[in-house]
């Protein structure tokens, strides 16, 4: 990545304190989230996001610097709760799949779109995030899912045949495609991919996983 990161410290004086005021910064995140969702990052402007926001340019100066430090607010405010999920299953490694990827679901089905920009950040070499910070919200984070899966293996949850760097990629696949295919499923299964459907496609997944597809029962 060519940028460097360096997020901008939060302001101690003259901060705004209202309620009204606070605000001001979570909507920005919002409109920013919204906006890098629908667009590539150079397509989004800073006069966009505000006038998105409702807010002004010197707002976003104020809180976040520019663009960039906007962008990065924004992905790691985003981002952290899928990481906390992954670092809860390590500290109490689930008995089942069910809460894993209810949790998942839930929170990915408030902006499914996200998942797009974390590809983009992993795949082009012009955004905005710099590689440190790549190999520490990404692949440092690969790390705890597996080890999350060892200790499940561990405790006789999952069958011990199983290879755990195997079964993460499995997982990634299971809960990231669909996202991807969101904006045409739709079109093209004639599914309207709302809250009800991701937590319906949460039990279906993890009902595949535990149970697998094929029936193993045979008549008399």
């Amino acid at each position: 990545m060519n940028a460097e990161f360096k997020p901008v410290p939060a302001k101690k004086r003259g901060r705004p304190t209202s309620k009204s005021a606070r605000n001001v910064r979570e909507n920005l995140i919002i409109a920013a989230r919204s906006c890098f969702i629908e667009k590539n990052y150079q397509q989004v402007t800073t006069r966009e996001i505000a006038a998105r926001a409702q807010s002004t340019m010197a707002m976003i100066h104020y809180y976040f610097g520019n663009k960039e430090g906007l962008f990065q607010a924004m992905f790691i405010e985003t981002f952290e709760p899928l990481h906390q999920l992954v670092l809860d299953g390590v500290e109490n490694p689930p008995e089942s799949f069910s809460d894993f990827f209810q949790r998942y679901y839930a929170l990915m089905s408030e902006y499914p779109g996200f998942i797009v920009v974390i590809l983009k950040c992993l795949l082009f070499e012009d955004g905005p995030l710099e590689d440190d910070f790549i190999q520490q919200r990404f692949r440092e984070k690969c790390r705890p899912m597996e080890i999350m899966l060892r200790k499940m293996q561990e405790r006789g949850v999952l069958n011990p045949t199983l290879d755990p760097k195997m079964l993460h990629i499995s997982m990634l696949s299971l809960m990231n495609q669909p996202f991807l295919m969101a904006p045409n499923l739709e079109v093209t299964m004639g599914i309207t991919p709302d809250k009800a459907f991701w937590m319906e496609l949460a039990e279906h997944q993890c009902n595949l996983l535990e149970n697998g597809c094929l029936n193993r029962q045979t008549t008399a």
